[in-house]
């Protein structure tokens, strides 16, 4: 497993081909942040598409921006899908709010659970 840290954010290539993106409790997520965690997903994945896995920590939000941006073609370079597993109520209004009106270009889906998000995500792994 490769990882780069940033300050609100842990990306990493996981071994089984997924891209884990945690990101840190306690903070809001704005657009300087996301900017960074697609830069890093393009250095760790060597330019290449990875089906993602996003993982908010206890009490993290992103603001309207990170949303749009998230949803954008710009955002989405490194991506093949994106699970969206949540820690709390509020994050899974967030995320489904994001998924149903920002209408990301890669097919999105939010989850309970991790193992749930990555069993889906592993269908977009390339063989």
């Amino acid at each position: 497993m490769k990882e780069i840290k940033l300050k609100n954010a842990t990306v990493s290539l996981l071994d089984d081909g997924i891209m884990h993106i945690h990101l840190n409790g306690g903070t809001e997520i704005e657009l300087s942040d996301a900017v960074l965690i697609v830069e890093a997903m393009g250095v760790l994945g060597g330019g290449k598409r990875f089906p993602v896995l996003i993982d908010a920590g206890e009490f993290t939000s992103i603001d309207k921006e990170v949303r749009i941006f998230s949803a954008s073609e710009e955002s989405n370079l490194y991506t093949l899908a994106d699970a969206i597993a949540y820690y709390s109520f509020a994050q899974k209004l967030i995320a489904d709010f994001y998924v149903k009106h920002n209408k990301p270009i890669a097919p999105t889906k939010v989850f309970s659970s991790k193992i749930e998000a990555i069993e889906w995500l592993k269908t977009f792994v390339h063989k």
